[in-house]
């Protein structure tokens, strides 16, 4: 059974405008982003979420050793995504104005990995009205089990941690 290798909820509300999660290296391609009904979409370094129009949102990140199991979240995805430096954050926008917010250390670089996207909607049916519109996700990412596998001994080895696959 697949267990967290490590984790990390942000601390900081974002309070406007999440645009999704990206590589901290490298620009990040996410052509459309996540509207309407597509509330996560991934592109070449990054991940765009989709808030739903709520005014905050908090991030929770996951390493796993291998595929997490279900989860009963109210919404998830999955997909794959290759990280030049492997160290990803939150990035929203307003104005013009960019912020950053905690990076999160996969700890391997130029890797695809997979990963599951689960979002919560809060309304004032679960908490009370100072926090309508607020959006939790959380983000969970693990190696392909291929990458995993050891190789046999008529295969040449291949080490997932330093390979430029992406």
């Amino acid at each position: 059974m697949a267990e967290i290798v490590k984790t990390l909820l942000d601390p900081r509300k974002i309070t406007s405008h999440l645009q999704g999660v990206a590589d901290v290296e490298a620009s990040w391609s996410v052509a459309g982003g996540a509207y309407g009904e597509v509330w996560v979409h991934s592109g070449p370094n990054g991940i765009a979420l989709n808030t739903n129009y709520c005014d905050h949102a908090l991030v929770e990140y996951e390493l796993w050793d291998g595929e997490p199991p279900a989860s009963n979240w109210d919404e998830s995805q999955s997909g794959s995504i290759c990280l030049t430096s492997g160290k990803i954050c939150a990035i929203s926008c307003y104005s013009g104005e960019l912020n950053y917010y905690e990076e999160f250390d996969l700890g391997h670089r130029s890797h695809e990995w997979q990963f599951r996207a689960h979002r919560k909607l809060l309304n004032h049916e679960d908490f009370t009205a100072d926090i309508i519109g607020f959006a939790l996700f959380k983000l969970q990412f693990w190696s392909p089990v291929e990458a995993l596998q050891p190789a046999s001994e008529n295969q040449p080895t291949h080490d997932f941690r330093t390979a430029e696959t992406c």
